[in-house]
């Protein structure tokens, strides 16, 4: 292999840029044609201004035509032609990488996303909405910023967890164990969290409006600053819980409460 600092002469350069052109469209099975279009799409992710490429296809079309061969050649040989031959050959290479890395990542199903979930016990920012999740042992597990929306978590076991920033709007959480689980940020409205266990749980400034936790344990839990209109916590257990700077408190049914 030559050395990394050896200098390969100009002329050298552009055959080698010429012959790696076509390898690389042979290997990719395209046709030796493009459209103006592609040309300047190409162009942009080779971070050519699109002036150059209509120079350089304007001065192809007023050169001399004895042959296609010869007339390149002659164009070639000129100092403003090498530049901008050299640039629609990087073009040329470029064209088959930026295809590929232009096409949007396939997305992970959801059956693959939960594989994941349970494999890694964690999937930041997945997408498990409506996902059933009943009675699963999701303690420890990161779900910071996972979509929940509508799922059905009756029963599962989410003692520390880290649920902050994650949405689970409707979201169905009755009898669920959110022991020392962290909310905080989360989106829970029009949650059904009944007879819950929220012991030591953290929800600062998490969003519960119209949520139902009817029964739940929220001995140490902390709402500071959430929001909690119409929330429905009767009968629940408010031992040492935190509301400071709770939002909408005059709205929250407390109707059966234990202290």
């Amino acid at each position: 292999m030559e050395p990394a600092q050896h200098r390969i002469p100009e002329h050298l350069a552009e055959a080698v840029f010429t012959r790696a052109a076509r390898l690389h469209l042979q290997s990719q099975g395209h046709l030796n044609s493009y459209s103006l279009t592609e040309l300047l799409e190409a162009g942009q992710a080779a971070a050519i201004p699109p002036e150059f490429i209509h120079q350089a296809l304007h001065e192809l079309h007023q050169s001399p035509t004895p042959s296609p061969r010869r007339q390149l050649y002659g164009w070639i040989t000129r100092p403003r032609g090498r530049i901008v031959a050299l640039a629609l050959t990087l073009i040329t290479l470029s064209w088959g990488g930026w295809r590929t890395f232009s096409r949007p990542a396939p997305v992970a199903t959801a059956q693959q996303q939960l594989e994941t979930l349970f494999r890694q016990k964690k999937c930041e920012q997945c997408a498990l909405n409506g996902a059933d999740l009943r009675g699963k042992n999701l303690s420890g597990f990161n779900l910071q910023g996972v979509n929940l929306r509508g799922a059905d978590l009756t029963g599962a076991n989410l003692t520390h967890a880290n649920l902050r920033g994650a949405d689970l709007s409707g979201a169905i959480l009755d009898q669920a164990n959110l022991t020392a689980a962290h909310l905080e940020g989360a989106i829970l409205n029009g949650v059904q969290m009944k007879l819950a266990n929220l012991t030591g749980a953290q929800l600062q400034a998490a969003r519960l409006q119209g949520s139902n936790l009817t029964g739940s344990d929220l001995t140490h839990a902390n709402f500071q600053g959430a929001d909690l209109e119409q929330v429905n916590l009767s009968g629940t257990v408010r031992k040492n819980t935190d509301f400071s700077q709770a939002k909408h408190l005059e709205t929250v049914d407390f109707s059966g409460a234990k202290p």
